[in-house]
């Protein structure tokens, strides 16, 4: 077990093994290796997984957690009662750790404690201000190495309402937030007018298919497919569009992450690409814009038999790319 998972248990009262709980639910808000989860549900605790991620969710399923999912965090928590204890890694994003703690301490638990954890280098003094504001104490643990858990209690009376700007909602830490950010700019731009069956690929916000007539959009992140339904996108919450079946798209386009936390991971791309290309309707086309210095066309050329530069400017590329149909 890694020593910020042994850390937060320690703090939470828990043991590896779980034995009692320590409350009557246990809420796992940010639990990216899953031994969180496993101890959790290694008590008779009610346990619901609370984190944005797709994939670690259907994994917390396996273990008998319930996964608030697609549900917006305030909605699915709504009229709670009892006691609550709350553990999960400190999010990356002001904006998701306002949502978790506003919808905690709105839910109407009669007490509740929150310990999130993280490297100190990347605590800020932020993360108490955001936690205070949803909770009147706030404190922190002791540390272990490089590591520190913040510990909440007492909620206040609050609710969550998403940030609404430039056609935008922007619920929990949905990437670029209430703007459009100049790749999806470039690429929205570099779509051709007929789309045909049209997919947005880890949509987002929505700021590439917002409103494009019946466009479908996909995410594996919960606040990216909550925050594009709320401006009337239809999307779904999958795996790289894992619930449609193959080649049903004639246009897909990909506005790829590359940072997994706060690390450049290049490679982020790999299975998005496989996605899209197993989605795409022979002769389909698939519009992917990066960031230049990536250098992404090696990856997209393994895929596809043709790819092109569409646009370029300072900082991001657009390519196309499409494999000819099979003539019969």
């Amino acid at each position: 077990m890694r020593t910020l998972d042994s850390l937060i248990l320690e703090t939470a009262g828990l043991t590896p093994t779980g034995l009692q709980p320590a409350a009557d639910t246990m809420l796992i808000s940010n639990d990216p290796t899953g031994e969180l989860t496993r101890v959790a549900t290694a008590t008779t605790a009610n346990v619901v997984v609370l984190d944005a991620d797709y994939a670690r969710c259907q994994a917390a399923r396996q273990l008998g957690a319930a996964v608030a999912g697609d549900t917006r965090l305030d909605e699915y928590l709504a009229e709670s009662s009892g006691s609550a204890l709350v553990v999960g890694a400190m999010p990356k994003s002001l904006s998701r750790l306002n949502y978790l703690a506003r919808a905690i301490a709105g839910a109407g638990f009669d007490a509740v404690r929150v310990i999130l954890g993280g490297n100190n280098k990347h605590l800020s003094r932020s993360m108490n201000e955001t936690l205070a504001t949803s909770f009147a104490t706030v404190t922190a643990s002791r540390g272990r190495g490089k590591f520190r858990c913040l510990v909440a209690s007492e909620p206040r009376a609050v609710t969550y309402q998403p940030r609404r700007a430039n056609g935008f909602v922007a619920i929990g830490g949905v990437f670029s937030g209430v703007k459009e950010d100049r790749g999806a700019a470039l690429l929205r731009a570099s779509l051709p007018g007929d789309l045909g069956r049209f997919l947005d690929l880890g949509c987002g916000n929505g700021a590439v298919s917002r409103g494009i007539t019946g466009a479908e959009a996909t995410d594996s992140d919960a606040d990216a497919v909550l925050s594009a339904r709320a401006i009337g996108i239809e999307a779904t919450w999958d795996d790289a569009g894992s619930r449609y079946p193959d080649h049903v798209f004639d246009t897909i386009a990909l506005n790829p992450p590359f940072h997994d936390g706060t690390t450049i991971d290049a490679t982020l791309v790999q299975h998005l690409l496989d996605a899209a290309a197993r989605l795409l309707t022979p002769g389909g086309s698939l519009y992917l814009v990066h960031n230049s210095h990536l250098r992404y066309r090696g990856a997209v050329e393994h895929r596809f038999e043709n790819v092109e530069q569409i646009a370029r400017d300072a900082t991001f590329t657009v390519l196309r790319a499409w494999t000819a149909p099979v003539l019969s």
